[in-house]
């Protein structure tokens, strides 16, 4: 039998946030008005109504949480005003105060719908809506399936070292939405992988390719910093109403800030190349030039394995398209992304080496 009980007690006439536990499962909707925490083991939780994060309250999500969000329009049960139409008719998070979503490389925190059918986005997202960025972040999560995954508005958190897929846009900044943007991978989304309006986020290190239309889209008046990131394979375009800089291939790479990419970087560092992931088309082909390459005759002890006829190409299993998960879309040894990122020391690998992008690259833990 299902036992309900409040969290949280408000004003007789407030909603407030129900878990409900059956079967290792929570079910979670409503209001968080104070510091929370929940538990790992004890998930999934079940979002099955909309979550508000009040101005004073604190949400923390601890690394290796699953969070399934529920199927099926809500309806009407408002806490607040809809953020917006989407919002009006999909459950959200809108956090007014705060969220630690903050996982782990080995150990992420996963947010997913309960139905995974690509392009069906059957949730909001998370919205930061003025949350304090004092102790805002999102981390080593992944995310799906959301009509935008992290919307940004008025306030100035850390989003990093995310996999954000399937949604209909991956990050959407807007109306003073000031993110640090660092480290992740958002791919597979249809309207944009980043979408910026009004607002002056700080991108470094992303890797954002092969979303549907866009691969990051601004609106030609905010001001963004957008550096040392892979934006690649957009359908559309990579770049709308950008800096037309973005992009542009140049050599004129300066020498400290030099790597193995200069040919296909543009004046900001950025790389406009396959990132090369493990399992594609593309890592299969570098295996193959890989093989053709002619040794070095000085570095082969017996010159007898020169020149082996009719070498067979070494093959590579193509791995089918996953929506999301801790294994996605992981960076070949082949990859121009590694150790490619900004070169500046906040952003340097975990064994001191220059930032690899994607979330595979940066610091465990980073101060804001």
């Amino acid at each position: 039998m299902k036992r309900s009980f409040i969290l949280i007690p408000l004003m007789i006439c407030a909603a407030a946030a129900m878990f409900s536990q059956a079967f290792g499962e929570r079910s979670v909707s409503g209001i968080i008005d104070r510091e929370t925490r929940w538990k790992a083991e004890e998930g999934p939780y079940i979002i099955e109504g909309d979550l508000l994060i009040t101005k004073m309250a604190n949400l923390v999500i601890p690394p290796g949480t699953k969070i399934i969000i529920k199927s099926g329009t809500k309806k009407n049960n408002f806490l607040a005003a809809p953020f917006d139409k989407a919002d009006s008719t999909l459950l959200s998070i809108r956090v007014l105060g705060s969220i630690n979503c903050v996982g782990r490389r080995s150990n992420p925190i996963v947010i997913t719908p309960e139905r995974t059918e690509f392009a069906d986005y059957s949730w909001r997202g998370i919205i930061l809506d003025g949350a304090d960025s004092r102790y805002t972040e999102i981390a080593f999560t992944e995310i799906s399936g959301a009509a935008a995954a992290v919307t940004v508005k008025n306030s100035n958190p850390l989003i990093r070292n995310n996999a954000l897929e399937n949604c209909n846009i991956g990050i959407h900044c807007v109306v003073a939405g000031m993110p640090k943007i660092y480290n992740n991978l958002i791919s597979s989304c249809f309207t944009a992988g980043i979408k910026v309006e009004k607002s002056n986020p700080q991108m470094f290190n992303n890797i954002i390719v092969f979303n549907k239309n866009a691969g990051l889209w601004c609106d030609d008046k905010s001001k963004i910093v957008f550096k040392h990131n892979c934006v690649f394979g957009n359908i559309d375009r990579n770049f709308l109403d950008c800096d037309p800089d973005f992009g542009k291939l140049t050599r004129a790479v300066k020498k400290k800030d030099s790597s193995k990419n200069n040919d296909s970087t543009d004046n900001y560092g950025n790389i406009v190349a396959d990132p090369i992931f493990i399992g594609s088309e593309a890592e299969a082909r570098a295996i193959e030039i890989d093989i053709l390459l002619k040794t070095d005759s000085t570095k082969v002890p017996s010159k007898k394995i020169l020149n082996i006829p009719n070498l067979p190409f070494r093959k590579t299993t193509l791995r089918e398209e996953t929506t999301i998960g801790s294994e996605t879309r992981q960076l070949s040894k082949y990859s121009p992304c590694i150790n490619a990122g900004d070169p500046g020391g906040a952003f340097k690998n975990v064994d001191g080496s220059r930032n690899t992008m994607g979330p595979k690259g940066g610091q465990d833990f980073m101060s804001k």
